[in-house]
């Protein structure tokens, strides 16, 4: 007779293949609807690094925070915002990084934040929202995030960018506290429109940002569907770790994530996209 062996948050199974219900292995039962919890850290002055030939992540972090072993005195970096796009996982791997966060946790760099997304090529939406201009998230996102742990994993992993998701929280859980999701999506190609007040043409109080208009080149609600799936998946993983916005740029961006679901239907409210943007961040 074959041996099951499960727990709360990962399972294998030996010498058998059973089916477990998609509740058991997934979702969490919470949002940020229900309340969040309280960062009890300190304030840490951070940086994030730029890419300086001859210079590893990990030279840059010891010249911010300095390293008694090394006699670098630093310049009072306590925490740091590292980027692990997905094409550099797919091209470098996921441990590509790991010798630099083992000096990170060596020199005290700690409560650190993870900017994620930006696919690799195999794995981008084509679909041109505006002529000529693809979009930059990723493609497969509607697809549902959680799949009964077909493949060996609880997400689905057809679902790209929840696999991706689910790769990072697992590999750097307790390394990194805070996970932001892209970075300056709502930067404003237009210069202006972002900053128009309600009852101009084309604001984004009145109206959805264009995907023609902002660094997505995608719906705003593919934006609030990076933010689920991230939540739904970190949480899953590390439900110490918080999930954040960066660079929204503008207070009517924030409103656009908050008046709309992560549905493709124009944000529409149903039972498959029961909650607003405001429900998947920290």
């Amino acid at each position: 007779m074959g041996k099951l062996i499960v727990d709360a948050k990962h399972f294998c199974v030996l010498l058998f293949v059973c089916t477990i219900s998609n509740t058991a292995i997934s979702q969490i039962n919470f949002t940020a609807n229900n309340g969040i919890k309280p960062y009890t850290g300190d304030f840490r002055a951070g940086v994030n690094f730029d890419i300086y030939r001859g210079f590893t992540s990990g030279d840059q972090a010891i010249i911010a925070a300095g390293s008694s072993a090394q006699g670098v005195a630093g310049v009072g970096v306590k925490a740091i915002r590292p980027s692990f796009q997905e094409d550099f996982a797919e091209a470098y791997g996921y441990d590509a990084e790991d010798k630099s966060f083992a000096i990170y946790d060596s020199i005290g760099l700690k409560d650190n934040t993870l900017i994620v997304g930006f696919p690799s090529a195999a794995h981008r939406d084509p679909t041109f929202y505006c002529t000529g201009i693809q979009s930059t998230v990723f493609a497969n996102m509607d697809l549902p995030i959680w799949d009964n742990g077909k493949n060996g994993t609880p997400v689905n992993d057809d679902n790209y960018y929840a696999l991706y998701i689910y790769k990072l929280a697992l590999r750097f859980k307790g390394k990194i506290k805070f996970y932001e999701v892209w970075n300056e999506p709502g930067f404003d190609y237009t210069g202006n429109k972002g900053s128009l007040f309600k009852g101009f043409p084309e604001n984004w109080w009145d109206n959805n940002p264009s995907p023609c208009d902002y660094k997505l080149r995608a719906p705003i609600f593919t934006y609030i569907r990076l933010l689920r799936i991230t939540y739904e998946v970190v949480k899953y993983v590390d439900d110490n770790a918080y999930v954040m916005t960066s660079g929204l740029g503008y207070p009517s961006f924030l409103d656009a994530i908050l008046r709309n679901t992560d549905n493709s239907d124009n944000g529409k409210t149903d039972a498959t996209h029961p909650l607003k943007g405001g429900a998947y961040f920290d």
